[in-house]
């Protein structure tokens, strides 16, 4: 079988290189492209029938994050370059980073008329939520730091660092699902991450096992995904009667306070990063406190919104006016000194985007072009002169992609690979023009090659690891193929 998917692959892959040069010789009819539609299924199967939890003493259905790609066993595995160790999830499930993933099971049900998809990722969520929370915190294993471990069927990782890595996008399942345990994290936010509750002090890191927050390191990405979690739980029918329910419309409140209090602190008038970072700001992590901002801002009471959505606004003037060099291939700001204005370093951040960097602390081209068309998105139709500018610097940073090849020789992860895809696809929305598509459609011929190419259905962690690992983007390349799909047939 395993042979017989290798010469199918093998002899798509050979079909891909004669497309490819194809289009440079301008051949009139390029050979059909991969059918990226049984590509996401043979993953999704492959994790569905032998990617999960069947360690220790209790097997549950949750996914491994990490996995031998030939025998489907969990780690360990080796160091990956741009990926710090106490991040990896290597010997458990971490939905956070496998958010992909779920992404593919619902979308899947409804491209295959199959419900089974759906299904298994609500088994999965479903005995997440009810298993793997803090009974007296409420906090969640995941995100940053954090995972359950299959051999020892408790928390893994460090205790002290709950940090969420992104906003969750299945809190309608998750409410469907296990609707106290998501009400109970919603409070576990304010009650456990929030030190002082007057002035909204908070820290990215908090302790899971019981109540234990730090100060200071108040993200402002971290700030706005915080929102709105609060937001989505107040606003829900089936919480409209918790006794605890106005708490949230506080803390929301606190939370946005500290916010324009940090805008406050740096001589310019920038954002800090945070009041133990006070020096520099952080462009990417002000987008997303935006962005979560504007996403909330009709789910709360009117003063309230009005001041979410001024807060926002004025990161969009922020950011438009720091002097990117994207036009001139260069890059997005990332990194902002706050005394001066100017762009910086600083240990591990870098001034400017690069265009196909991986590393832990900074971005890359798309990644920021991407959060840019998420606002762009949002204020579009009553903030056109904001609009214009997102949409031109989301076109220019999309030209860049379409003359940029990435190096193999260096070490390249799919996730990369899905954020030059999205926004490839999110430029051919802008501007109605076919090269963006094609192109993204390059690029998932190359990552099929570079992450698939053995005919083993599970993405590399990387060209250079073969082993599968979702911290470095392959649920999120699946994610990028599927969208392919839907797009080109």
């Amino acid at each position: 079988m395993r042979i017989q998917t290798s010469l199918k692959l093998a002899l798509a892959l050979a079909a891909a290189s004669i497309f490819t040069l194809g289009l440079n010789a301008a051949t009139p009819e390029p050979l059909p492209r991969p059918d990226y539609l049984k590509v996401v299924r043979e993953y999704a199967d492959a994790m569905i029938q032998k990617g999960r939890d069947r360690y220790g003493a209790e097997h549950s259905p949750l996914f491994a994050s990490a996995l031998n790609r030939e025998t489907m066993e969990i780690g360990p595995f080796p160091a990956i370059p741009g990926v710090r160790e106490t991040d990896r999830s290597l010997v458990g499930s971490n939905p956070q980073t496998e958010y992909g993933l779920y992404s593919i099971l619902y979308e899947l049900d409804s491209l295959t008329g199959k419900s089974v998809y759906a299904a298994e990722a609500d088994k999965t969520l479903q005995f997440f939520f009810t298993h793997c929370q803090s009974p007296k915190t409420g906090l969640m294993t995941w995100g940053e730091h954090l995972y359950w471990d299959f051999n020892r069927e408790c928390m893994g990782g460090d205790d002290a660092k709950h940090e969420i890595c992104g906003a969750w996008p299945f809190w309608d399942a998750c409410y469907r699902l296990a609707p106290d345990a998501s009400w109970k994290f919603a409070m576990g936010q304010w009650d456990h991450q929030v030190a002082d509750q007057a002035t909204g002090n908070f820290n990215r890191h908090a302790k899971w096992s019981e109540h234990g927050p730090k100060i200071n390191s108040d993200f402002p990405r971290y700030a706005g995904q915080m929102i709105a979690c609060w937001a989505d739980a107040y606003a829900r029918k089936e919480n409209q009667d918790r006794k605890d329910r106005p708490k949230l419309l506080t803390a929301m409140g606190v939370i946005v306070s500290r916010m324009e209090s940090n805008m406050t602190k740096a001589p310019t008038g920038y954002l800090i990063a945070g009041t133990d970072n006070p020096d520099i700001s952080w462009p990417g992590s002000n987008l997303e406190l935006a962005r979560c901002l504007w996403l909330s801002a009709p789910l709360v009471d009117t003063e309230l919104a009005q001041r979410m959505k001024k807060f926002a606004l004025q990161q969009d003037t922020q950011f438009l006016g720091l002097p990117h060099t994207i036009a001139s291939d260069g890059g997005f700001v990332s990194c902002v000194d706050t005394n001066t204005g100017k762009p910086r370093s600083r240990s591990m951040n870098k001034p400017y985007t690069m265009t196909w960097s991986t590393g832990y602390g900074y971005e890359n081209h798309a990644s920021m072009a991407n959060a840019c068309y998420a606002r762009y998105q949002q204020i579009g139709k009553d903030h056109g002169e904001l609009a214009a500018k997102y949409k031109s610097l989301i076109l220019t940073a999309a030209d860049l992609y379409l003359k940029s090849e990435p190096d193999r020789e260096q070490v390249l992860n799919p996730g990369a690979f899905a954020s030059a895809m999205e926004l490839l696809l999110n430029a051919n929305k802008l501007s109605g023009q076919n090269k963006y598509l094609e192109r993204a459609d390059h690029f998932g011929w190359l990552g099929v090659e570079l992450f698939l190419g053995d005919g083993l259905p599970l993405p590399k962690a990387t060209n250079k690891h073969s082993h599968y690992e979702a911290i470095t983007g392959g649920p999120e390349f699946m994610q990028m193929l599927l969208e392919l799909h839907k797009r080109l047939k």
